[in-house]
């Protein structure tokens, strides 16, 4: 080998050892965002978002029977004066269904936002 070449191999290291850490401290960040975010229930980060970051009052909406079939969970708030009820269903087959139930009670939804 000659000078040069060996005088670039504790480059070559260098910028190996810094690869390496940089892809041990995204694996590190990854993992630690998948536990604190992974498996979070969709009630849960609802709730969190209505009451850290909307600062709204959040209680059961236990008064409502359709929004109490919603096998994802169910909450009451009250957003601008107006009473939310907030059904979380699981699927799209089910979130029709709550939808279908709103509508045999009240009518057509649509308009009246």
């Amino acid at each position: 080998m000659s000078a040069a070449a060996e005088s670039e191999w504790p480059y070559l290291r260098g910028a190996l050892v810094a690869l390496l850490v940089i892809v041990a401290v995204e694996l590190a960040g990854w993992l630690v965002y998948r536990s604190v975010h992974h498996g979070t229930p969709p009630y849960v980060l609802t709730v969190r978002c209505l009451t850290r970051e909307k600062h709204l009052e959040v209680r059961s909406a236990s008064d409502d029977p359709s929004a109490k079939s919603a096998r994802g969970g169910a909450l009451a708030t009250r957003v601008e004066g107006n009473g939310v009820h907030v059904a979380i269903a699981r699927s799209e087959s089910e979130a029709s269904r709550i939808a279908e139930s709103y509508r045999l009670v009240g009518g057509a939804l649509t308009g009246r936002l």
